[in-house]
């Protein structure tokens, strides 16, 4: 069926915004002429490397950056004119976290919902829900700034919810958290998508997890889109390939003829950690692979291997415009988080309360 634009949640049309570059009459494209929509009631996956332009993009969504040029539409709204009533039905948790470290946990909640709009009765109810939803009975009643970093991230994240936004922007909401947290939070990130109709725009680095859990995903490099689409389309764009990733035991790396050997059938990259490698090939390779493992190296010399087919992580370190064609990213590795500048989680911890 064909989408209309009141099928979408969000319509960005040629999107410029640029910024001086530093004291000369050049100027830097932060973001470089971005037309895309994201279908309500979709999980939108953002990805790019530091200054990629995906901090620029969100604080545009959010009312909080005018564009130099082109257009932006939230629920039918305005974004650039009415920059308010975009931020009256958004939920936005900034990496930086948000404000009101300084009072109970329960009480967080709950002023954040009254802010929001919500009456007395309904604020109360959701406050509840989600300190049961998300586990923080034990600590309702201690100050924030008392907590761990993972349950302040928690809190965060109840906060952003708070008021049952149509939008909800997500920078990293699962730093911190350990994995039986991380996955009670794509849980709760799903449900809201599929039972709420809420849209979720998430900025990430952690590839691996997004992959589960978003509709579609763009991939930004210079302030421009360079691929968009469910996480299997772009898997596809790398063809019929695998990957190995292989673990020798003891940490004791590969011998040149063994490099030279796994070489000849794919590409050989290293982990970060002492005795990971990674091997690409396509996939009428993989019988030559494993022989290599059982054979060659013998399993003796082997820790543990995983043979997979491509994963969103390979598509974006492919696509980011740092790593050369078929090279992948080291076993256990992954980029460095993108932070939202100092004073931006101010902006949005407005945003969120507004």
């Amino acid at each position: 069926m064909t989408r209309t634009a009141r099928d979408h949640a969000i319509e960005v049309r040629n999107l410029t915004r640029v910024f001086p570059a530093g004291g000369t009459d050049t100027v830097v494209r932060a973001n470089d002429d971005l037309t895309f929509s994201i279908p309500r009631g979709q999980v939108f996956g953002l990805l790019g490397a530091n200054g990629a332009g995906k901090t620029t993009l969100v604080s545009q969504l959010l009312g909080l950056m005018r564009p130099t040029s082109g257009e932006i539409v939230v629920e039918g709204i305005d974004a650039v004119n009415r920059p308010d009533e975009v931020k009256a039905m958004t939920g936005y948790l900034p990496q930086t976290g948000l404000s009101m470290r300084l009072v109970e946990v329960r009480r967080a909640l709950h002023y954040t919902g009254r802010l929001r709009g919500q009456g007395e009765a309904d604020t109360r109810r959701q406050t509840a829900e989600l300190i049961d939803e998300l586990g923080l009975g034990d600590v309702k009643d201690r100050y924030v700034d008392q907590l761990s970093g993972g349950m302040t991230r928690l809190v965060n994240f109840g906060m952003a919810l708070m008021g049952r936004p149509k939008l909800l922007v997500l920078d990293e909401p699962t730093n911190e958290l350990d994995p039986h947290n991380r996955r009670l939070v794509w849980d709760m990130v799903s449900r809201r998508s599929a039972q709420d109709g809420t849209t979720v725009v998430l900025v990430t680095h952690n590839v691996l997890e997004a992959e589960s859990a978003v509709d579609q995903v763009a991939v930004m490099n210079g302030g421009r889109i360079t691929a968009m689409g469910t996480p299997g389309h772009l898997k596809e764009a790398l063809g019929d390939r695998i990957r190995l990733e292989l673990f020798v035991r003891d940490d004791h790396p590969l011998e040149h003829r063994e490099r030279e050997l796994f070489g000849a059938v794919g590409t050989l990259t290293e982990g970060k950690r002492d005795g990971s490698y990674l091997v690409q090939t396509d996939s009428a390779r993989m019988p030559d692979l494993m022989r290599l493992v059982h054979g060659e190296l013998g399993m003796d010399r082997v820790s543990d291997f995983r043979l997979t087919r491509p994963t969103l992580e390979d598509v974006y370190l492919t696509l980011d415009g740092r790593a050369e064609p078929g090279a992948g990213p080291a076993p256990g590795g992954g980029p460095d988080a993108d932070r939202i500048p100092a004073g931006a989680g101010e902006a949005g911890a407005a945003a969120t309360a507004t």
